[in-house]
């Protein structure tokens, strides 16, 4: 009887341990993740910049819908460059890619654009006596939108775009 109990009490802390060491590998891999993913982010948030501002020293203006074109067309650029980086080196998916993946990742990444859009809008239109550079308070409004943008495009990719099959 006793050699059972010491047996039981032998597989429960295997099986303990086990749970440790798999939620341990789960941790890690989702926090490797977020790294690869900031990394990712960070590139395409360069190329998305790079492109607002280019276009507003190219062509300069005050209008607030020329503004929000020029955002959609720089935050174009930093998508296109998501899918593939996020695909095979973010979430290590190395099943070829599906319409169903590709419109999903579209839906994630027009909803990310649309709240991207709304919150420079939003912060751009508050009044800013501290900054008087409208390039400036553009780029601190884009900057602000995109750390919320890109919390709502993680989500949505790790849960829902490139969820692995078994």
């Amino acid at each position: 009887m006793i050699e059972t109990e010491e047996a039981h009490s032998a597989q429960q802390e295997a099986k303990t341990i086990g749970n440790v060491i798999s939620l341990h590998t789960r941790w890690r891999t989702h926090f490797q993740q977020v790294v690869r993913f900031s990394l990712v982010g960070g590139v395409n948030t360069g190329l998305d910049l790079l492109a607002l501002n280019a276009l507003l020293l190219l062509l300069p203006t005050n209008k607030v819908w020329l503004i929000l074109a020029y955002n959609v067309l720089a935050y174009s650029f930093g998508a296109f460059n998501s899918f593939l980086l996020n695909k095979y080196w973010t979430f290590h998916n190395k099943q070829s890619m599906s319409w169903r993946e590709f419109t999903r990742f579209a839906l994630t990444t027009l909803f990310g654009m649309a709240v991207n859009t709304t919150l420079v809008w939003v912060i751009r239109t508050f009044p800013h006596p501290f900054v008087q550079s409208m390039i400036l308070w553009t780029n601190i409004s884009k900057i602000l939108a995109i750390m919320v943008s890109a919390f709502i495009s993680y989500l949505g990719m790790r849960l829902w775009v490139f969820v692995q099959k078994p």
